[in-house]
């Protein structure tokens, strides 16, 4: 009995010591490469919905860049220059769109990344680790 005790110890340490190649290992990491899958505009009635994206598919790179910083890439959000994350919900950002930075709120999982801007009407950007 003791050694199957000490055999399960040892295998339990084992897999719990193991290093993964994937971004599960940092569940809250908005650092890398994000596949655009759903959009979300709203007119201003309080209805609007994600709906999926169609056609060829764009991706936001987030690099790290600095302490809390980094820089957008990619053809989803090509307007996005930069941002600083301010807390676990916001992150400043810098566009070609606007002289001053402004406030994003963010969500983010091991796969999934949520965006939304500062909108009157409400819109929104989820995508999907790549």
């Amino acid at each position: 009995m003791k050694q199957i005790l000490l055999l399960l110890a040892i295998v339990t340490i084992i897999v719990s010591c193991k290093k993964s190649d994937n971004n599960n290992d940092r569940p809250g990491e908005v650092y890398g490469k994000w596949k655009l899958t759903e959009t979300l505009y709203d007119i201003g009635n309080g209805q609007g919905k994600y709906t999926k994206v169609t056609g060829e598919a764009k991706y936001l790179k987030v690099e790290k860049s600095g302490n809390q910083a980094g820089k957008f890439k990619g053809d989803a959000m090509p307007n996005l220059i930069s941002f600083k994350i301010l807390d676990s919900i916001r992150m400043e950002v810098y566009s070609s769109n606007y002289q001053m930075p402004t406030i994003f709120r963010y969500q983010v999982s091991a796969n999934s990344l949520e965006l939304n801007p500062p909108c009157i009407e409400g819109c929104g950007y989820r995508f999907s680790r790549d």
